[in-house]
């Protein structure tokens, strides 16, 4: 018996909404000079890249500390900024009820703080974003480029809100873009192997989800969103070690289980795609849209 299925990319991470719950996480960190000397008063800005409205900004004290509690699991742009120093921004993600350190240093020069040239624009953005005005929102992110061509996070906002208008080609160019500032961005990586994944072309999607894992090993949703995309080139055989990775940086992933256990229908292999749908429908539920799927399998495979 060989069953062939065909594997729908995972593209829930642009487009999910934000589940408030008992599951925040921790960032925290210490900043020093070049030296290795800890540097008092730093402003820390902490920005979510799925819910830019999530901002918070917190200072380093006189060790040069700063911490911050009660962060919903997503990835954060980090930007660390003081008077007579070097800004510095970068991408941490922060997992369900874990604390992560984000240390960094700070090098000299002679950048003076002040209300970022685009912060207005950026802020009405997010008001029409939140509003469902996205083609305003649009407009007012390119406005907030213009005047901050190397702020990343507008560019990553532009990018969000041209998916939601659909206009795919829009958003990959600002997701691009973002790249071409900050190359190590697993969001922006992310973002365009979606978009690609949306418009059903895999392999252009298959560098950026690959890219993803190695900027974040740690992230069981990198590696489904690889498996994903490589059923979709046709290479089962990497696909099936991008979800054991994803199975086994989270033994509860009910997808990953579900998605073996369709590579196994396709190998032939009965007894380990019984295992893995059943344990698919142990931890999914009645009401997955894929458990009527499953039990129907099961039932033939078990006849």
């Amino acid at each position: 018996m060989k069953i062939h299925l065909k594997l729908i990319i995972c593209l829930s991470l642009l487009f999910a909404g934000y589940a408030f719950s008992s599951v925040q996480g921790t960032l925290r960190g210490v900043v020093k000079d070049k030296k290795g000397n800890p540097i008092e008063g730093v402003k820390v800005t902490i920005i979510s890249l799925k819910y830019s409205m999530v901002k918070i900004v917190v200072k380093t004290n006189k060790n040069g500390e700063f911490i911050q509690i009660g962060l919903q699991p997503d990835y954060y742009q980090v930007r660390g900024e003081k008077e007579g120093y070097q800004p510095i921004f970068f991408e941490k993600r922060v997992p369900m009820a874990q604390t992560v350190d984000a240390n960094f240093e700070l090098e000299e020069g002679h950048r003076i703080i002040g209300e970022p040239p685009g912060l207005k624009d950026f802020e009405r953005g997010n008001g029409l974003f939140k509003a469902g005005t996205y083609e305003g929102a649009a407009k007012a992110y390119l406005d907030a480029i213009q005047k901050e061509p190397q702020e990343t996070i507008y560019r990553n906002n532009l990018g969000i809100c041209y998916s939601k208008l659909e206009k795919y080609d829009e958003a990959i160019e600002a997701f691009k873009s973002m790249l071409q500032l900050q190359a190590n961005s697993y969001s922006a990586n992310r973002s365009l192997g979606e978009l690609f994944g949306l418009q059903k072309k895999y392999q252009e999607a298959l560098p950026f989800f690959a890219k993803a894992t190695e900027l974040s090993p740690d992230d069981p949703e990198a590696f489904y969103n690889l498996g994903a995309c490589l059923v979709n080139t046709q290479d089962s055989a990497k696909a099936m070690e991008a979800f054991l990775r994803a199975k086994e940086l989270k033994p509860d992933y009910a997808n990953a289980y579900y998605q073996l256990g369709m590579i196994f229908i396709n190998q032939n292999r009965k007894e380990e795609a019984v295992q893995h749908l059943e344990k698919f429908l142990e931890l999914a539920g009645p009401q997955d849209p894929n458990a009527s799927l499953a039990r129907q399998l099961l039932d033939y495979l078990k006849k």
